[in-house]
């Protein structure tokens, strides 16, 4: 008996082929490091955990000083992406002796927890995902990616020493700024000598809060954003660095000049409601200038 075959419906379909696009997991459970990642990935995790815990709380906090801490990790991931194609072709050769010293850094993260020393424990975690890259990956791995992981640092609260110690300088002087503007703006405030400043209709109070500290850390942070992705050269980055503290004490004494304004034009409650949100809608703005600042420094991508 004669069987014919259609030649477009063939009785054997082909084997799928993988995508390109498509992770084999197989493949990737089957490669050198994938156990030594998932181990480290797993120890820094439950070694870290306390200080894992606080960062959205520490992030999120009505008077806090890290509220740009939430998107630190985003941009230390585009970091990294920005430079995929040069990672993409080093070799990976985990460095199984380096799990020595990435021990000690995690049992002296334990002691940090313990006596809750926050800014131990956030070193201690950063140093910690360097030697994991150096474990899992080896040398030049690490050496890569150094940059963005000790970029993460600006999400850690690392600065709080800092903070307590230039906060009431700066209250200072953003009192000053914001006095001056309004004198120039033809507002005519008064001022005792204190960080108060009383207009005719509006007393602004310049706590610790209004300082500029936070808008200083949040500066900085974009700021060495863009000395990481730019490539400004020498003086572009001396320019950048130079202008992050007389930036800030600007645009802080501005956005204090303003609250007054609005305050003094529309009421307490409007002055109230606008110095609530104007701290986000000044990070964006100050994100937008440095963007500017940086493609007239130079930066083409």
């Amino acid at each position: 008996m004669d069987i014919s075959l259609d030649d477009k419906s063939p009785l054997i379909e082909p084997e799928a082929k993988p995508r390109a696009d498509m992770v084999d997991l197989r493949a990737t459970i089957r490669q050198p490091w994938f156990i030594p990642a998932a181990v480290v990935i797993a120890a820094i995790l439950i070694g870290f955990w306390p200080i894992i815990y606080v960062l959205p709380q520490v992030w999120t906090r009505a008077e806090g000083y890290y509220s740009h801490g939430m998107i630190v990790p985003i941009i230390s991931g585009y970091i990294i992406f920005k430079n995929w194609d040069k990672l993409k072709v080093m070799p990976v050769r985990p460095f199984l002796p380096a799990i020595v010293p990435l021990v000690i850094l995690l049992l002296m993260g334990l002691a940090a927890s313990e006596t809750e020393f926050r800014e131990a424990m956030s070193l201690c975690f950063i140093a910690s995902m360097i030697l994991g890259t150096w474990v899992v990956a080896g040398g030049k791995w690490m050496l890569a990616v150094t940059p963005p992981l000790l970029y993460t640092a600006f999400m850690f609260p690392l600065w709080d020493q800092a903070i307590d110690k230039y906060t009431n300088p700066l209250q200072v002087i953003s009192t000053d700024v914001s006095y001056a503007l309004l004198q120039v703006i033809g507002f005519n405030p008064l001022r005792d000598g204190s960080t108060f400043i009383y207009l005719n209709n509006f007393v602004l109070n310049v706590g610790a809060p209004c300082s500029g500290m936070k808008l200083l850390l949040s500066v900085t942070a974009f700021t060495v954003f863009f000395l990481f992705i730019a490539r400004l050269g020498l003086w572009g980055n001396i320019i950048m660095v130079a202008l992050i503290i007389p930036f800030c004490l600007l645009m802080n004494g501005f956005r204090i000049a303003l609250i007054g304004i609005v305050g003094n034009i529309w009421g307490k409650a409007a002055g109230t409601a606008f110095h609530d949100y104007s701290g986000y809608i000044m990070l964006v703005v100050c994100f937008m200038i440095l963007f500017k600042i940086a493609r007239w420094l130079g930066w083409k991508d």
